[in-house]
């Protein structure tokens, strides 16, 4: 189950698509979805989220939490789509494309992706960009 829950007035407006998205990848990896939950929340939740839990005192665009056993995916995310709609314009693209590599993203990071070395870094733009482009040709 895939659930996305709003606390901003943002929405997504293909949450059935985004969701089948996100399901094909956890497959692809070997894995199921069993419950995950993203929370579009306001850039004051998402500072204290990041100051609560990581000792971060800034805004983000996204962070993950991992309750996995196994290979079935537990977690949630906590999405600032101000920060990511931000991101958008800084990055040159189209807020739909990034709000979706922002979802990616977090389910990469469950998936043992990560973004702390250059080398990470670069392979989770990768996969990111790969189902990025799988989402765009069947939904454009």
């Amino acid at each position: 189950m895939i659930r996305f829950t709003y606390n901003t007035d943002f929405l997504l407006n293909n949450e059935p698509e985004v969701a089948e998205l996100i399901n094909t990848v956890a497959v692809s990896k070997g894995k199921s979805i069993d419950k995950f939950f993203y929370h579009f929340v306001s850039e004051a939740k998402i500072q204290q989220v990041n100051n609560d839990h990581l000792n971060h005192n800034f805004i983000t665009d996204v962070i993950t939490f991992d309750y996995s056993v196994d290979k079935a995916i537990s977690a949630e995310a906590f999405v600032c789509p101000e920060e990511v709609l931000k991101n958008a314009k800084r990055y040159s693209q189209s807020s739909e494309n990034e709000v979706v590599r922002v979802l990616l993203h977090a389910v990469l990071h469950v998936l043992g992706y990560d973004d702390k070395s250059k080398e990470s870094r670069q392979e989770m733009r990768k996969q990111e960009d790969h189902f990025l482009a799988i989402f765009n040709k069947k939904h454009k």
